[in-house]
């Protein structure tokens, strides 16, 4: 589980270490302040491998066909400045039985040839083009082993070489825009189910909505899980809105994740505030139980403050952590500000300012 980051000329960060995660970890901050970007680190920094730098793209939902019409500019969001002389490098130590750093280093290599003029994409051959592109080098040490690797843009698109060790899964990510399809929902719920672990989904929606009874899987057409409440007649998840669709992703993330990491940005969204204190409570518990690190970001001073009402809670004492996310007004780099509950609960008390303000 990831203790700490380290990142240098990704994004927003010229040069930033953030230290002292904890189980559940809640970034706030002003707009541009590098929430999302953390996230994005701390998946690189977990996932250290090409496969997961391609998936990012699709999260951010940039244009597969800008990439192909101007593969020069593919990876110019990933730099610091756009500065793309510069590599990126993000470190991340674990906390397990034995320490654990894993080191990430990203670099534009546009004047080296690729051997064998090929890459692979998808376990097929195919020709490099000589028209324009651009090569992204990328390192990775993980735990004193190297692995080399590249991604390249070019008309055809993304095409790159993939080293992700077998049994290594990608690790959840939630943005705060992107909507799972009703037929990722409902494999994920099935992979739940082979697990044995699908009254941990009815439990985590029933503290946010006690009315639900049952959920069930139907396969006939388009796959798609169906909830009933008080008894009454089933009905299709879509049906209940966004807040129990995103809880339901949220706890199947928790719930089937390998990874032992899962990431939300903006983790208020479609959430009422009245409900915001039993989602934690649910999280808290299920991270707790399956071993998972939770990273959220949030603007809602009422998800704030519901994190801090329940992290103080005995059951969930010192599990939690909050960070600001702001610029050093010596350095003018970004810095993560760290508070434990007891610190977070009296500067809300006090009215103190805690999102970046």
């Amino acid at each position: 589980m990831i203790r700490d980051i380290s990142i240098q000329n990704f994004r927003c960060f010229e040069n930033t270490s953030i230290s002292g995660f904890k189980t559940v970890n809640l970034i706030t901050g002003k707009n541009n302040a590098g929430k999302t970007a953390l996230l994005e680190a701390l998946l690189l920094g977990g996932s250290p491998y090409p496969e997961t730098l391609a998936s990012l793209k699709g999260y951010r939902h940039e244009s597969e066909e800008l990439d192909k019409t101007l593969p020069e500019r593919a990876w110019d969001y990933l730099f610091y400045n756009q500065d793309k002389s510069k590599i990126i490098t993000i470190e991340t130590n674990t906390k397990n039985i034995s320490d654990q750093t894993n080191s990430l280093f990203i670099k534009i290599d546009d004047n080296k040839l690729i051997e064998s003029n090929k890459l692979i994409d998808t376990n097929k051959y195919i020709d490099f083009p000589s028209t324009k592109s651009s090569n992204l080098q990328i390192e990775s040490v993980i735990n004193k082993d190297t692995f080399k690797g590249k991604l390249i843009a070019n008309k055809e698109g993304i095409l790159g070489t993939w080293f992700k060790p077998l049994g290594k899964d990608n690790i959840p990510f939630i943005p705060s825009s992107f909507v799972f399809s009703q037929q990722q929902i409902a494999d994920e719920y099935d992979k739940a189910r082979l697990s044995y672990r699908e009254k941990e989904v009815l439990n985590g929606l029933r503290i946010v909505d006690s009315s639900i009874d049952l959920i069930e899987y139907f396969g006939i057409g388009s796959p798609m899980l169906y909830l009933t409440r008080n008894n009454e007649k089933r009905l299709p998840l879509p049906l209940f809105g966004d807040a129990i669709n995103r809880i339901t992703v949220i706890i199947l993330s928790i719930v089937n994740n390998n990874s032992n990491i899962l990431l939300i940005d903006e983790i208020e969204n479609g959430i009422h505030y009245t409900n915001q204190a039993n989602l934690w409570r649910v999280l808290f518990h299920l991270a707790k139980e399956f071993n998972v690190r939770i990273f959220a970001t949030t603007h809602s001073l009422e998800m704030l403050t519901a994190f801090a009402k329940v992290g103080l809670e005995s059951e969930f004492s010192d599990l939690a952590a909050h960070f600001e996310m702001a610029r050093s007004v010596k350095t003018g780099q970004i810095i993560g500000i760290k508070r434990d509950m007891e610190t977070l609960e009296y500067s809300l008390s006090h009215d103190r300012r805690v999102r970046g303000e």
